[in-house]
């Protein structure tokens, strides 16, 4: 559907790198206000507070500097971490960012609000949603639901998504020291040389003859045809089965996430948005027409960084009894944003939440899978031994030596640290070494059918 204005539903406005976004230049007409005389009450009060600090403050004090803190608190008051000013700096930051001229360190990024008084597990750092694949942070090893706890010699508490993006951003080609803060009292560092961050869109295969593999990693204006693409190669190869594997696929854009949706249904409701704006409200709906068949077995693979688009894809395709949903609850983000222009700034502001088929707003509580496929927690014992790999860069240091190891190599390696006093798993140790063979490649394999949980149970699935 064409829409005067492109709705975004990315986790956050602020990324490490910050994406293509379509910049809303008009915002439509507010027709749901509070009462008129109070909102021409609190704006005489606020005016008054304006000019008795501006003529009366015993410092000269520019009026912008009084107009930046301004709405600053405004969006502050909102409770909301995707709505919020963007100074002029700001923004053009973000415009210098989409024309994809700097240098990141490829994460997408949120944060919580936090209040010291009620922090219900929330912590007053920047979380990470998922780090791009190719990018320093993916071959880093940073992962989904890490904080970032430092930036160089600066504490990273209590900044916001902005400051922390703007302290990653940099020449491409430079460092920058990231402390990260892993399973709340797991710290280390990692050094990361900037780059020019690109993004794959979409990426297919076949896991045997009868099963197609389609992970789509964002939802861009191109999605939607590379994932057209890949659907008609699975229907043409007769495959009996399809996997979409949405893990760390932060969102994108609504008519993307929307268009995709309408490849697995040719009628009935895909996802709708509320909001107080009657424009706003809007139930989008299937076309007549698939691009597969009612026959062909359906499964979805979600994470914890699954999150917005990708929770309306897993939305109506669980909604509707139409996949089986395998792994671990989603991130939990169900509103959508406008990007409206201010003069030389802007707004990002929540116009809308949007509701899956059933009528279920996943704001803040994800989607649950149907199947749970729990990632392996470390035993208590095991922590310190995980923090000495992690701090010491063990994994990555066997790496160097061995570019490519075999078996015996791997064995060896394992056996040293044994000697060490190192009892870590000895799966989860080849899951380790696995991983950080991987971020290496240029091209890593799309899937992994020797240590992926999640995917080697949707296989066991399928055999049933």
């Amino acid at each position: 559907m064409k829409r005067k204005t492109e709705r975004v539903l990315w986790v956050s406005v602020t990324l490490s790198l910050l994406l293509a976004l379509s910049l809303i230049i008009l915002a439509p007409t507010v027709s749901a206000q509070s009462s008129s005389l109070s909102t021409e009450n609190y704006l005489r009060l606020f005016e008054t507070a304006y000019y008795l600090i501006l003529r009366n403050y015993v410092d000269e004090v520019p009026p912008e500097q009084l107009f930046q803190g301004a709405m600053k608190g405004l969006f502050e008051s909102l409770d909301d971490p995707y709505s919020l000013y963007l100074n002029e700096e700001e923004l053009q930051s973000l415009t210098d960012t989409t024309s994809g001229q700097f240098g990141g360190v490829g994460l997408y990024i949120s944060k919580d609000i936090f209040d010291e008084t009620n922090a219900n597990g929330r912590k007053p750092y920047v979380e990470v949603v998922s780090p791009i694949e190719g990018t320093p942070a993916y071959r880093a090893g940073i992962h989904s639901g890490d904080y970032i706890y430092k930036i160089n010699d600066t504490s990273a508490e209590n900044l916001t998504t902005d400051e922390v993006s703007n302290l990653l951003r940099g020449p491409s080609g430079t460092d920058v020291t990231v402390t990260i803060l892993r399973n709340n009292d797991i710290i280390f560092d990692v050094i990361l040389t900037r780059a020019i961050i690109e993004i794959p869109t979409v990426k297919w295969d076949y896991v045997n003859d009868k099963t197609g593999y389609l992970r789509i990693i964002q939802f861009t204006p191109y999605t939607t045809e590379r994932v057209e693409e890949a659907l008609k190669d699975f229907r043409k190869n007769n495959v009996d089965s399809v996997i979409v594997d949405v893990r760390s696929n932060p969102g994108g854009l609504l008519n993307s996430v929307v268009d995709i949706s309408d490849f697995f249904f040719d009628n009935g409701t895909i996802v709708s948005t509320r909001s107080r704006i009657p424009g706003e409200n809007e139930v989008f709906k299937a076309k007549l027409g698939t691009l597969v068949d009612d026959d062909t077995e359906l499964f979805v693979i979600i994470d914890n960084g699954s999150a917005s688009a990708s929770e309306i894809l897993t939305g109506v395709l669980k909604d509707r009894g139409r996949a089986t949903i395998v792994g671990q609850t989603t991130y939990g983000k169900g509103s959508v944003q406008q990007m409206l222009m201010l003069g030389n700034s802007a707004i990002k502001l929540t116009m809308a939440r949007y509701y899956t088929p059933s009528g279920v707003n996943i704001d803040k509580t994800g989607i649950d899978p149907d199947i749970l496929v729990e990632d392996s927690d470390l035993k208590e014992e095991d922590i310190n031994d995980y923090k000495i790999l992690l701090e010491e860069n063990r994994i990555g240091s066997f790496i160097n030596k061995n570019e490519n190891p075999g078996d015996r190599e791997i064995e060896e390696f394992i056996s040293s640290l044994r000697k060490e006093g190192i009892q870590l798993d000895i799966q989860f140790l080849r899951i380790m070494i696995r991983n950080e063979m991987n971020r290496r490649l240029d091209n890593p394999p799309i899937f992994d059918l020797e240590y992926d949980e999640s995917l080697k149970k949707v296989m066991t699935l399928i055999k049933d």
